[in-house]
């Protein structure tokens, strides 16, 4: 290895270790400057968040490529970090949802499935696809499934965290079609990308009903310690909603009352 490749590591590097300082950074300020907002309007003025929320993933995704080299997603997924750590979080993501769904996430695998040229794909390279895609599978079951046993979850339960995390879905996608803008990937090698994500999300399902089964039978959401954590997860999320909403009652009524006091 020359010394111009070991410079040229050594900058990238450095631009990543800059980038996550930046991240961190702009995700505090950016955690703070939200809360400042709640504080100023009470109850009001909800319509800001979404469109603030956005305004920075724009500006995080920019600023990730233009000046570190790091790819865009990477700064957008900084920015929903720092939003989804603010009170109005689930607010927030509940307004961006109907959005993706109907207009962003349509409009992302169209403009993919456009670039994908099957009419190459030999059977040497079909093939290869479907070795890919077992590749895959075997990966998440031992990546994720060692890591949840690591932390404390049972051989069964470490089996259906690797199962659940096998579909591959846009993240695969926009990683493959940046290679693809950059030359690094070839056009025909994109289809086996493809397959893979397409397989991997029809298989996921079928996997996960018969990890989930019990005694031959399907589980219920009773029989999974799994389903158990999740359903406590929601209960918290629900009680916290029902405290923010009465917290923000209060403040109204407080507010009146003040009111009235000084009429």
């Amino acid at each position: 290895m020359c010394i111009r490749d070991r410079d040229s590591i050594a900058l990238v590097l450095l631009k990543i270790v800059l980038f996550f300082v930046f991240s961190a950074v702009v995700s505090f300020l950016a955690h703070k400057f939200f809360c400042w907002l709640m504080a100023l309007w009470p109850g009001r003025e909800r319509r800001r968040y979404p469109v603030l929320a956005f305004v920075l993933c724009l500006l995080m995704a920019y600023c990730a490529e233009e000046f570190f080299g790091v790819a865009d997603i990477t700064g957008a997924y900084a920015a929903g970090l720092a939003v989804a750590c603010t009170p109005k979080g689930t607010y927030i993501q509940s307004k961006y949802n109907p959005l993706g769904y109907l207009l962003l996430t349509p409009v992302f695998f169209a403009a993919i499935g456009i670039n994908v040229k099957l009419d190459g794909v030999s059977g040497g390279m079909l093939a290869f696809s479907v070795l890919l895609l077992v590749i895959s599978v075997i990966s998440k079951l031992a990546g994720c499934g060692l890591g949840a046993k690591l932390c404390g979850f049972t051989e069964r339960e470490s089996i259906q965290v690797g199962v659940g995390m096998v579909c591959r879905g846009e993240v695969a996608l926009i990683v493959a079609n940046r290679g693809l803008e950059l030359g690094v990937l070839s056009g025909t090698l994109m289809a086996p990308v493809i397959i893979t994500v397409v397989g991997g999300t029809i298989l996921t399902p079928i996997l996960l009903k018969l990890v989930f089964r019990h005694d031959g039978q399907p589980a219920s959401a009773a029989d999974s310690n799994l389903a158990d954590h999740y359903e406590k997860m929601e209960q918290l999320d629900i009680v916290s909603a029902e405290l923010l909403a009465r917290d923000q009652k209060y403040l109204k009524e407080g507010e009146h009352g003040g009111d009235k006091d000084r009429g």
